[in-house]
């Protein structure tokens, strides 16, 4: 289990109050922790967050064509990773027999288009904090739970020392990058993924 205490001191999570709780704390997340999750609400939020990662694979080529080169390294090893991670998604939904070929709930549609707008209308620095966001508040709910029962190896690949490692280069960008609308973005961020883990618990819209 990585060591995760840089994201208390970062400015966007301190300042995103009780938001961050919200994004990373879920009864989703409570029954897989417990061993208690059922099947439809796991195979959901498998197929839903599939679509997620395929749409977040463009968004983070579009924000590393915008990056200024310093930033290059790091981005450049997020698509490698998140590449390696839809293979990944793949290969459990085959041996789980999980439908991929689904379409997006509303929940996980408006999240992606938050995102894809988000490219249009905001420079680099906004679009830093956004994945930051994405990517700071799995490392956080994963990394709160046990390393056992039948998902050891979803809680395994969200909490390993190798995650914890891109999330904090993602963090040392957005700080170096600040900008005035960086927070209100990350804090939206926080209500998408609070929203898609109530999806993934009880299909709400």
């Amino acid at each position: 289990m990585a060591d995760i205490g840089f994201l208390k001191d970062a400015v966007l999570v301190r300042d995103a109050g009780p938001r961050w709780d919200e994004a990373t704390h879920s009864p989703f997340l409570d029954a897989l922790a417990s061993g208690t999750l059922p099947a439809e609400p796991f195979r959901r939020w498998l197929a839903q967050d599939y679509l997620f990662a395929r749409a977040l694979m463009s968004y983070q080529a579009t924000l590393l064509a915008k990056a200024p080169r310093d930033a290059h390294n790091a981005l450049v090893a997020g698509l490698a990773a998140l590449d390696s991670e839809l293979a990944w998604f793949e290969g459990h939904a085959s041996r789980l027999q999980v439908d991929l070929a689904v379409t997006p709930h509303p929940v996980c549609r408006r999240y992606m288009d938050f995102r894809l707008a988000s490219l249009h209308w905001h420079p680099h620095p906004v679009l830093q904090a956004i994945l930051f966001g994405v990517e700071a508040a799995y490392l956080a709910a994963w990394s709160a739970l046990p390393r056992s029962g039948p998902y050891v190896e979803f809680v395994d690949r969200w909490s390993s020392e190798p995650f914890a490692s891109y999330v904090a280069s993602l963090l040392d960008l957005a700080e170096r990058y600040p900008h005035e609308a960086a927070q209100e973005h990350f804090n939206l961020v926080l209500a998408h993924e609070r929203d898609f883990w109530t999806m993934s618990w009880k299909r709400e819209t």
